[in-house]
């Protein structure tokens, strides 16, 4: 209802079912609207290739994908529209998010305020984390989509980082559009695979993936001024969610863990400067103490309740 309800109507929608079992039609979900249209695949795609397919499929000028337990704000395509239309039509524009584990009602914000950033210093905040948004709901022309592969798959697995990435590849571009407002509503909950994993070799393969795909972006001569403080942002990302992985999982330890550790401070050591190494290493040794800790504390916890 987030989407048919839009205050712009203008819009196509592809809904990919990869859940074989149970096909689907517009008449099953009580759903009259000629804008939307569902495709039963015959052979479930994974979500990677599904969205991709999506994709190829899809017909107007400009692209996002919006995962089936999430919402939009009711006016994030005339927001969007607007920003793009002001800002003389962008390869990209991504907007803020909330988060929680119940749905919300998504009210049309009062702020819609809008920035337009070089490439370069979007890539910058985003690595720093002075904004937020989820790469995959970026609205990309649909051109441009195509041309950097769509999503790519990272690791082997359910594909951590492949939202990062489409976020990190904007860094290229000469312009790039952050609206300023929660536009989206991002569900978490237990069946939600991104945040509940405990599959740590679907995080490790992934990071590795993710990494080596991002050292010709941050070298490319567009931004490898700030090659160094994108770098120190990148590996300091991956420690520190790998370690929530690790803690999740309820092992800070193991050989993959620690080889995977190896191959980040390995990457690190590309830095050329000392006080970003050192700051590193140290902010690294408190995100793990900090999770080893919890994680005793946990196993404390229910040993004594066991007993």
């Amino acid at each position: 209802m987030s989407i048919i309800n839009q205050t712009f109507v203008d819009f196509e929608v592809i809904v990919g079912n990869d859940y074989v079992q149970e096909p689907v039609s517009p008449e099953m979900m009580g759903i009259d609207d000629p804008r939307i249209h569902i495709i039963n695949h015959p052979q479930n795609l994974g979500e990677i290739n599904n969205m991709n397919y999506l994709l190829s499929q899809s017909k107007g000028r400009y692209f996002t994908w919006l995962a089936d337990d999430d919402l939009y704000s009711l006016d994030i395509l005339e927001t969007v529209y607007t920003a793009l239309s002001n800002l003389d039509f962008p390869p990209c524009a991504f907007t803020s998010f909330q988060m929680g584990s119940t749905y919300q009602t998504m009210d049309i914000p009062t702020d819609r305020t809008y920035n337009l950033f070089t490439g370069k210093d979007f890539l910058r905040k985003y690595l720093s984390r002075s904004l937020e948004t989820l790469g995959c709901c970026g609205i990309f022309d649909r051109q441009y989509i195509n041309r950097i592969g769509g999503i790519q798959q990272l690791g082997d697995s359910f594909s951590p980082y492949s939202d990062n990435l489409l976020a990190i590849q904007a860094g290229l571009l000469d312009k790039v559009i952050y609206i300023e407002a929660p536009l989206i509503f991002y569900r978490t909950h237990d069946e939600s695979i991104s945040l509940t994993s405990k599959n740590i070799n679907a995080y490790i393969s992934a990071q590795v993936d993710l990494v080596h795909k991002c050292l010709p972006i941050l070298t490319n001569k567009k931004l490898m001024e700030d090659y160094d403080l994108n770098n120190y942002s990148l590996i300091k990302w991956c420690m520190e969610d790998i370690v929530g992985v690790a803690y999740r999982s309820g092992s800070m330890g193991g050989k993959k863990m620690i080889s995977h550790l190896l191959f980040l401070m390995r990457h690190m050591r590309s830095l050329k400067r000392p006080d970003l190494d050192l700051k590193l290493i140290l902010q690294f040794s408190k995100t793990f103490l900090t999770g080893a800790i919890r994680l005793l504390c946990s196993l404390n916890s229910k040993s004594v309740r066991s007993s």
